[in-house]
């Protein structure tokens, strides 16, 4: 297993995994997500051309885990954010996740930065375990009102 940045070839096995992504999460929160396939494609190139890191966890050339995170840089604090990160259930619990997670905190360092940030569904109890594992901390609460 290794992890590396994502490229334009990855494009046919992305598609696999962030189907099955879009499926798992509109379970979690009862909010059906549909995406195109220009759509997610747009997505990766866009991800790649820009100054976004998208890492890809590979097994036997297959992608068995993402993750899409970007370098915040701002007046008043420079962070990371992790803007999404998946892995296929099949080989969760081996600590996959926590080690995107891992490699982005490496690169972070690398720039002086100290602060990694994300946003979880409050539904997303598995996840949301991982990430208190890994030291994360509620920082603030966001909430939604439909009328």
């Amino acid at each position: 297993m290794k992890i590396r940045k994502a490229k334009k070839d990855d494009l046919k096995e992305y598609l696999k995994i962030k189907r099955e992504s879009l499926k798992e999460y509109s379970k979690i929160t009862w909010c059906k997500i549909t995406l195109t396939n220009n759509q997610i494609k747009k997505e990766l190139v866009d991800s790649i051309s820009s100054p976004k890191r998208f890492l890809l966890f590979i097994e036997d050339d297959k992608i068995i885990g993402y993750m899409i995170c970007s370098i915040i840089l701002s007046e008043h604090q420079n962070y990371g954010y992790i803007d999404d990160i998946f892995v296929y259930k099949k080989f969760r619990g081996n600590g996959l996740g926590k080690m995107l997670i891992n490699e982005f905190i490496k690169i972070l360092r690398k720039k002086n930065i100290k602060k990694l940030r994300l946003g979880v569904n409050i539904r997303n109890k598995k996840a949301i375990k991982m990430y208190k594992e890994l030291g994360f901390e509620v920082k603030h609460y966001e909430m939604d009102k439909e009328f």
